[in-house]
């Protein structure tokens, strides 16, 4: 697997960012359909009730933004880790 280079970006912890844990609330209560009328199920996209794909998508969502923030954003390594002395 690539390894990050670490030691060109400072330590950055991204669970502090409010922003972050708000755009992931959004995601979360995006996807429960607790905002639409109970027993609707029409219209369908591609066989299922839109309710579902709303959910779906949804999921995906999360899925992406938290695993971008872990390999792309999130940079706890410490010096000695990096050097391959930690345990």
């Amino acid at each position: 697997m690539d390894q990050r280079r670490s030691q060109d970006r400072p330590r950055y912890e991204p669970i502090r960012l409010r922003s972050l844990w708000v755009g992931m609330a959004v995601i979360v209560l995006f996807g429960v359909p607790f905002y639409l009328p109970p027993g609707t199920t029409h219209p369908m996209v591609l066989g299922v009730p839109y309710w579902m794909a709303i959910s779906v998508v949804s999921t995906l969502l999360f899925a992406a933004l938290t695993s971008w923030i872990c390999l792309r954003r999130w940079n706890i390594d410490e010096p000695e880790e990096e050097a391959g002395g930690g345990a």
